[in-house]
């Protein structure tokens, strides 16, 4: 039988957010943010795939916070027309 140990969400946010889970360097975050202000600015994509990379290694190839916060740019979109549609009709 497995105990799973109960976690609060305030301990549930810093064990994810802090200094040992995602976003726990600054370049991470900055890949994040630039990623998610370009979809929702509607820019195209400034930074391609470096040829030598892989996630988890370079620190400053950090492509893979950069495409999640793309992806995030484009549920922001999604949900913000799924409320226009609510509120509108």
């Amino acid at each position: 039988m497995t105990h799973y140990q109960k976690i609060g969400f305030l301990n549930f946010l810093i064990k994810t957010f802090g200094p040992d889970g995602i976003f726990s360097s600054g370049q991470e975050g900055h890949a994040f943010l630039i990623g998610i202000s370009e979809v929702i600015a509607f820019w195209k994509p400034r930074f391609g795939m470096p040829e030598d990379y892989e996630a988890n290694g370079n620190p400053l190839h950090e492509y893979h916070y950069y495409m999640f916060g793309r992806f995030c740019g484009v549920l922001v979109w999604i949900g913000l027309i799924a409320l226009l549609k609510v509120v509108l009709i």
